[in-house]
C-alpha cells in the first residue's frame, strides 16, 4: 500500500481515504503504526507509558496481508489522537491521570528513592495493563535514567501532563517541542528556476538500490508463539504456541520481526542481481522491536552484523546509511551533543563513524561524531546527504530539554546545499523519519521545507524510510502552492512487522554524464510474500509495481507526480491502483 501526501489547498474525501494537502509540515501518518512501543509519560512520570501502537491500529483495508494506509487529522498527529483514546478505553480517564500524576509527583517533592518510584510505577503499568508484568518490568530498568533526568529537567504540572495525553478537556496540555526557531540561511539570492527536461532517449542511467528498516531479530525462533500478547513476539521466552495460536513460520510472521534466515535469502537474491545497481542507499532501524530489554552492547553488536553482512554479499558496492530511531538504547534516545556524560550517546556516533568509515570518506566522520549526519560525493556532479532525523522525532524525549536545530545539523545542511549550489552540484538526501510525517516535529519540519524550498534546483530527490509502507510526500513552491518543487519518497521495510511483506525497492536515476539531472526517472518496488513463503517453504521475490507504468507518467519529476495526484481526483481507476 502506498500512502499520499500532497499541497495545501483543501482536503478530499476519496474512497473512504482521507487525503490532505500538505505544505511544510505533514499531519499525517499510518494508522498502523511500525512503531511498537510508544515511549510516553505514564502517570507523573508518563514517558513510562510503553505502549505497542499496533493496539491503537485500525486497518483499512487488506492487501496482501494487511498493508496499512494512512489518514490525516488537521489538527493533531493520529499517534496522540489514538494513543489518549487508548489510554481511555484502558480506564485511564482524566481522574485517574489527575489523581495518580499528583501522587507520583508528589514522590518527587519528598525525595523519594529511585527505588520507590520505579516500584509504584511498575505497579500502575501492570495495574493498568498497559503491558504484561516482564514487559512491565523491564521497560521500567531500561528507560529509568533517561526519563528521571529529563523529568528533572522539564517541570510540567500535572494538568500539563494530563492535558498533554488525554487533551484539553483534561488539563492544560503544553507542548515543548514546538517552540518556534529559526535557521538563518546563507545570505545568496536565489537563483532563478530553470524547469527539468526529461533525459534524451538513450541517455545513460543508474539503478540504486533502497533498503530500509530491516529491524533484524536475531533471537527469532522457529515454531514459538507468535501471538504472545507482548509488543515482540516469536522469540524466547515465549513458549510454543497454546492450542488456537499461530507459531512462527520458518520465514517469518507478520507480528514478528526479520529472522536472519530471511535477511540472508534477501541478500543472496539482491547479490544475484547485483549487476543492476550501482549504489545501495540504507535509511535505517537495524535492531529489533524488542525495545524494552535491549543494550549498548546488543546494538552495537546488530549494527556490526549487520555490516559484516552488507559486505559479505556485496564487497564491491558502497553503502550510504542513515541512522533510524532503534539504533540507540534505549529506543529513540538521541540526546544533542549538550548532553555529555553518562546520558550521551557519543557512544553510538562513535560506532557509527567506526561502522560506516566501511564504505564512507574519513572526511566524514567528524559530523558523524558531533550528531550522526555527513555528507559525501557520489560522483562528480552528485552528492549525498545522510541526515540524523532522530532529531526532529517526537519520541526522541530529550527534545523535550531543547529542540533548537539540534546539533547545529540543519544550519549545517544550509551551507552544504549552498556549496553544493556553487559549484554546481546535485544531492540526494537521506534519512529515517520523513519530514513530512507526524512523527516530525513541526518546527523542525517548517525549517526543512525551507531549505528545500530555497535550494529546490540543488536537492532533486529525498529518500526516507520508517513508515514500513510505502508512499511519497510532495513539495510545493510557498508563494505558488500549485507549482510542485521536490518530492521525498518513502519505501517499503524488510521486517514484516506488523502485518506487512517484506520489499526493497529498485530507483532509476539519470546517469553518469555531463549535464545529467541526477533525478529519479523511475522505481521498481519488489517484495515477497510470506504466508506463499511460510507455506511451500520457497522464498520468490518479485516485482510489486512499476511507477512509471503503472501510474502512466511520461517522466518522474516533481510536476509528473503533481499530475499523477491530480488524476487520482478523476481516475477512480488509478487511484484504486494506488490505494492498493
Amino acid at each position: 500500500g502506498m500512502r499520499l501526501v500532497y499541497g495545501i489547498q483543501g482536503v478530499y474525501l476519496c474512497k473512504c481515504t482521507y487525503i490532505i494537502y500538505w505544505a511544510g509540515h505533514s499531519l499525517y501518518f499510518p494508522l498502523g503504526s511500525p512503531d511498537p512501543i510508544a515511549s510516553v509519560m505514564f502517570l507523573s512520570l508518563l514517558i513510562f507509558a510503553i505502549l505497542p501502537l499496533a493496539c491503537f491500529s485500525n486497518p483499512l483495508f487488506t492487501f496482501r496481508e494487511e498493508n496499512r494506509v494512512a489518514r490525516a487529522d488537521d489538527e493533531s498527529s493520529l499517534r496522540l489522537t489514538e494513543l489518549k483514546n487508548a489510554l481511555k478505553e484502558k480506564g485511564f480517564g482524566c481522574s485517574v491521570c489527575m489523581t495518580f500524576a499528583n501522587v507520583l509527583q508528589d514522590l518527587f517533592v519528598r525525595n523519594a528513592t529511585e527505588e520507590e518510584i520505579v516500584k509504584k510505577i511498575t505497579s500502575l503499568c501492570i495495574k493498568f495493563k498497559i503491558e504484561d508484568e516482564l514487559v512491565c518490568t523491564a521497560v521500567v530498568i531500561e528507560f529509568k535514567n533517561e526519563v528521571l533526568f529529563i523529568f528533572d529537567k522539564v517541570a510540567l504540572s500535572p494538568e500539563e501532563l494530563c492535558g498533554i495525553l488525554l487533551g484539553s478537556d483534561c488539563g492544560k496540555p503544553y507542548d515543548p517541542w514546538n517552540q518556534p526557531w529559526k535557521v538563518r540561511l546563507p545570505d545568496v539570492p536565489k537563483p532563478p528556476v530553470k524547469p527539468v527536461k526529461p533525459p534524451k532517449p538513450g541517455s545513460p542511467v543508474t539503478n540504486v538500490l533502497y533498503l530500509s528498516d530491516i529491524h533484524f531479530d536475531e533471537n527469532y525462533t522457529v515454531g514459538l508463539n507468535a501471538e504472545c500478547g507482548e509488543p515482540l513476539c516469536c522469540r524466547p521466552p515465549n513458549g510454543l504456541p497454546p492450542v488456537g495460536k499461530r507459531a512462527a513460520g520458518k520465514w517469518g510472521d507478520y507480528n514478528c520481526d526479520c529472522p536472519l534466515q530471511t535477511l540472508e535469502n534477501l541478500l543472496q537474491h539482491l547479490q544475484g542481481i547485483k549487476d543492476q545497481f550501482e549504489w545501495i542507499y540504507m535509511t535505517g532501524d537495524i535492531p529489533a522491536h524488542n525495545v524494552w530489554n535491549q543494550t549498548k552492547e546488543e546494538q552495537l553488536y546488530l549494527i556490526e552484523e549487520i555490516t559484516y553482512l552488507l559486505k559479505k554479499y556485496f564487497p564491491d558496492k558502497i553503502v550510504y546509511p542513515a541512522v533510524g530511531n532503534h539504533e540507540s538504547a534505549p529506543t529513540n534516545s538521541f540526546p544533542p551533543p549538550f548532553i555529555t556524560g553518562s546520558y550521551s550517546n557519543q557512544w553510538l556516533r562513535d560506532a557509527l563513524a567506526k561502522y560506516w568509515s566501511t564504505w564512507l570518506p574519513a572526511d566524514t566522520a567528524e559530523t558523524i561524531k558531533k550528531g550522526g549526519y555527513y555528507t559525501a560525493q557520489i560522483r562528480k556532479g552528485l552528492r549525498v546527504v545522510s541526515l540524523n532525523m532522530n532529531y526532529c522525532y517526537k519520541l526522541n524525549w530529550w527534545l523535550l530539554i531543547n529542540s533548537t536545530d539540534p546539533a547545529q545539523q540543519l544550519s549545517w545542511l544550509a551551507n552544504i546545499l549552498q556549496k553544493a549550489e556553487d559549484e554546481g552540484e546535485k544531492v540526494h538526501i537521506i534519512g529515517h523519519v520523513s519530514p513530512g510525517s507526524g512523527d516530525c516535529l513541526k518546527t523542525f519540519s517548517w525549517q526543512y521545507y525551507d531549505i528545500i524550498n530555497r535550494y529546490e534546483s540543488t536537492v532533486v530527490n529525498q529518500f526516507f524510510g520508517h513508515a514500513h509502507v510505502d508512499y511519497f510526500e510532495m513539495f510545493y513552491d510557498l508563494k505558488n502552492r500549485t507549482r510542485a518543487t521536490n518530492i521525498a519518497f518513502v519505501g517499503p521495510s524488510v521486517t514484516t512487522y506488523t502485518g506487512l511483506n517484506p520489499g526493497y525497492r529498485i530507483y532509476t536515476i539519470d546517469g553518469d554524464y555531463t549535464n545529467s539531472t541526477q533525478v529519479v526517472l523511475n522505481h521498481v518496488t519488489y517484495y515477497m510474500n510470506l504466508t506463499e513463503a511460510n507455506s511451500d517453504d520457497k522464498v520468490d521475490w518479485v516485482q510489486e509495481y512499476n511507477a512509471k507504468d503503472d501510474y502512466k507518467m511520461k517522466a518522474s519529476r516533481p510536476e509528473d507526480w503533481n499530475q499523477v495526484v491530480q488524476k487520482f481526483e478523476t481516475d477512480d481507476n488509478l487511484f484504486q491502483k494506488f490505494y492498493q
